[in-house]
């Protein structure tokens, strides 16, 4: 008995903090099939992309993207993070890297939570398991003098509107300290966006 009790605390302990819910349950259909077409929005921002940009621009987008994902570790996700926008592909765009910015990401009540803390362009939202090495961000984008915005908030405009706040992305760990977030069709100007984490500190 002491045995099975030390197993189940064992494994409580070792279980990853994600969202109970299968995101597609949760999504819009829109955002669903956002993600579901990740891939074809990579490869379509690419080639709008090539040719574009600073040396140094095309080489972090070359490595962001080229990096392989490992396994999730929901316990080292949490904390502060570095993070920085990539805008690739788009007819305004290009391809443009921000500067760098603070985000966190914190486990409340059995779910990871992601926030962009600082800058103009802001989100919030949750982490919900998608297999062993990707996760999905289903979030509300806010500008920095506004309140957080839930996904799916009330003035949210679904669909392919100018207007939708909804932030949608893949989630993958490039390593302990570095990860990877791609936001397939955004409402505004890119046609992918990548957001690196680096850790902060």
């Amino acid at each position: 008995m002491r045995l099975l009790t030390a197993i189940i605390t064992m494994l409580a302990f070792a279980a990853p903090a994600y969202a109970a819910d299968d995101w597609r349950s949760v999504a819009h259909s829109y955002d669903v099939e956002r993600i579901d077409t990740v891939a074809a929005a990579i490869a379509q921002g690419n080639a709008e992309a090539k040719g574009n940009g600073s040396g140094y621009e095309q080489a972090v987008a070359k490595l962001l993207m080229a990096a392989p994902a490992g396994d999730i570790d929901t316990k080292a996700m949490v904390g502060k993070w570095q993070c920085r926008t990539i805008k690739v592909g788009g007819p305004f765009v290009g391809l443009v890297a921000y500067d760098w910015f603070k985000c966190r990401i914190d486990e409340r009540t059995g779910a990871l939570t992601v926030t962009k803390v600082t800058g103009s362009q802001n989100f919030a939202g949750t982490l919900y398991a998608d297999g062993p090495r990707r996760m999905v961000l289903l979030g509300g984008g806010y500008y920095g003098y506004e309140a957080p915005r839930a996904y799916q908030a009330a003035d949210s405009v679904d669909g392919k509107s100018p207007d939708n706040r909804d932030k949608v992305a893949t989630v993958e760990m490039l390593g302990p300290d570095w990860m990877r977030f791609v936001f397939p069709y955004p409402a505004r100007e890119s046609t992918y966006d990548i957001i690196e984490f680096r850790r902060d500190g």
